[in-house]
């Protein structure tokens, strides 16, 4: 029987390799689709986050539009152009508005930026479009 088993010696040691190497590939390949998706993850929530301050900037150059005849009339008469009104800070973002006036509304472009401006990924855009409405300014809606 010693006979027989001499020529299968380390078949058990090369099994053995070769589920090893099997794992390691397997748990290699499930750390970096992990990896990616945390990534990708953090990613979205700051742009998430940007995305809600650029918000922010266009409810406040609203506000601003109620308050101050020369926002308003600055927003009104963005007729071919678009027309900065305000830059603030908010959430660790710099936001940026700007108008432009399309039939009888006016479309406000929210855009912040977090970082260098010229990172896609560290921006983000939104737009409100408002009315005027009893004499005050009123987002209508959001388009994204």
């Amino acid at each position: 029987m010693n006979k027989l088993l001499r020529g299968e010696r380390g078949m058990v040691s090369i099994f053995g390799l070769c589920a090893l190497g099997i794992l390691m590939v397997v748990s290699a390949t499930m750390y970096t689709v992990s990896k990616n998706h945390i990534s990708s993850t953090r990613r979205f929530l700051a742009r998430d986050a940007i995305r809600n301050a650029a918000e922010d900037g266009v409810r406040l150059a609203v506000a601003r539009m109620n308050e101050d005849a020369a926002t308003a009339a600055k927003a009104n008469g963005a007729r071919n152009k678009k027309e900065l009104l305000l830059t603030t800070k908010a959430d660790d973002a710099l936001v940026e508005v700007f108008a432009r006036k399309k039939e009888n509304e006016i479309l406000l472009l929210g855009v912040g930026h977090k970082g260098e401006k010229e990172k896609d990924e560290d921006r983000a855009r939104t737009v409100g479009v408002v009315k005027e409405k009893e004499g005050k300014y009123v987002i209508e809606h959001w388009e994204r």
